[in-house]
């Protein structure tokens, strides 16, 4: 009797003993299990139920999933000397948990590690393009404005086009460089994988834990300055692509319109010589039926045609007074005398 007050101790001495021994580690995360500060093996990332010693030893929970960074918006000077406020966005993760312990200890810690490190990949690129090349992805304006002029232009005329477009692009906005197979060697997602090899290339160096999973080139604000320069070069390549697409469609309404033209003439002819002919062959067959007519009874068809001659001259709600010593008249007598001889 006098030992049963130790049963609930052993029991509450089990369950503290048994807390201390386990842990779990979720899908999320990654545990480092230390010695007297000291890490003992490799970080744990199975999900489950595991043990450790119990009082000696701790239990440091890392994620591994992707985390985001976020810089502050800073200044930077392209290589033609234009100073742009840039905003830059990176997803990181812990890929190394023993070198992370070791070497940033806290999430915190390694966000401002990554502000130096990408910060100065972002500065160290950016200084060797001209605005454009930061700013422009593609040359699809370029392309567009080749495209419209390309509908119903023959090849000389739009060899000249683009001549004339490369000329202009020299000029005002250069295009994009590209490669031998028309790949971009330069423009704004180039920047960013470039940006993101060195901030690799740095992380490796430092051998902090720390991988970088992309960078993204989020915003772009222009001085007032060079603001307004770029203000000034859209309005102009704007300008210059409306102008462009009003020239071609009145190419195109003219020329359409001078084929509409031809195939009226074409219709319009082929209708006169159908119409020609059709009344040259009615004029045939009144002509043989005339001729017949002639033959079969001469005093009657020139009597019938004297009277159809006589109703074309007076035309309609006309009245004719016949005198009896008139040519008609006697015409009218004589046909009479011949029907009744007859």
């Amino acid at each position: 009797m006098k030992l049963l007050w130790l049963i609930p101790v052993m029991v509450v001495l089990a369950i503290v003993m048994l807390s201390q021994s386990l842990y779990v580690v979720n899908e999320w995360d990654q545990v480092v299990v230390t010695q007297f500060g000291r890490p003992i093996g490799d970080p744990v990332t199975k999900p489950g139920l595991h043990f450790k010693t119990p009082f000696i030893q701790d239990v440091h929970r890392y994620e591994r999933r992707l985390l985001r960074w976020d810089g502050d918006r800073h200044d930077t000077i392209t290589k033609d000397r234009k100073t742009i406020h840039i905003d830059v966005s990176a997803r990181w993760r812990i890929s190394d948990a023993l070198r992370f312990k070791e070497e940033v200890t806290t999430v915190e810690r390694a966000t401002r590690v990554l502000d130096g490190i990408i910060a100065s990949a972002v500065r160290n690129e950016i200084t060797q393009y001209d605005l454009y090349e930061v700013v422009r992805s593609t040359n699809r304006i370029r392309e567009a404005e080749i495209t419209i002029a390309q509908e119903g232009m023959d090849p000389q005329q739009l060899q000249e086009l683009v001549e004339e477009e490369t000329l202009m692009a020299r000029r005002e906005a250069p295009e994009l460089e590209t490669d031998e197979e028309g790949n971009y060697v330069v423009g704004r997602p180039l920047v960013s994988e470039r940006i993101l090899e060195r901030a690799r290339a740095s992380l490796a160096e430092e051998g902090v834990g720390i991988e970088v999973e992309d960078i993204l080139l989020k915003e772009f604000n222009y001085t007032s300055e060079v603001e307004q320069q770029v203000y000034a070069q859209m309005n102009e390549e704007l300008n210059r692509i409306a102008t462009g697409v009003r020239s071609h469609g009145q190419q195109r309404a003219e020329r359409r319109r001078g084929e509409m033209q031809r195939e009226l003439d074409t219709i319009q002819s082929k209708a006169q010589r159908e119409s020609e002919r059709i009344r040259g062959e009615g004029d045939a067959t009144a002509t043989d039926i005339y001729a017949r007519a002639y033959l079969q009874d001469p005093d009657f068809y020139t009597f019938m045609r004297t009277l159809e001659a006589q109703q074309r001259a007076m035309g309609e709600n006309h009245t004719l007074i016949i005198g009896s010593d008139g040519p008609f008249y006697r015409l009218l007598q004589d046909h009479r005398l011949l029907q009744g001889g007859r």
